[in-house]
């Protein structure tokens, strides 16, 4: 099935995770599970008051911080952000379109 016609949470790409052709390192992860010694992928750079660094993560938290992101997304769409949740979409003329409130969908 074509991704403009699965619901917005399946045509979202799946997170990083060790083995899926990314350079992943052997490292500590930056984000929610602090461990050391754990394959990590580089995910950004972060800048704070005193100082500049990379931010690596390993595929668990990389997960983690995908499901929150989705949520939050899903949130804003449910909030009124977004008038129907573009929940089906449908194609015209090579472009997508809710087909609830028919706005172009940028996927």
């Amino acid at each position: 099935m074509p991704a403009v016609d699965r619901p917005w949470r399946d045509t979202w790409p799946r997170p990083a995770r060790p083995g899926d052709g990314n350079a992943w390192l052997t490292g500590s992860c930056w984000l929610y599970c602090r461990r050391a010694g754990v394959p990590v992928l580089w995910v950004g750079s972060v800048t704070t008051p005193g100082a500049k660094g990379d931010v690596y993560a390993c595929g668990t938290c990389l997960a983690e911080l995908d499901h929150i992101v989705r949520l939050q997304a899903h949130g804003r769409d449910e909030a009124g952000a977004l008038p129907c949740g573009h929940r089906r979409i449908e194609r015209r003329g090579g472009k997508a379109y809710c087909a609830g409130c028919k706005r172009q969908v940028y996927l």
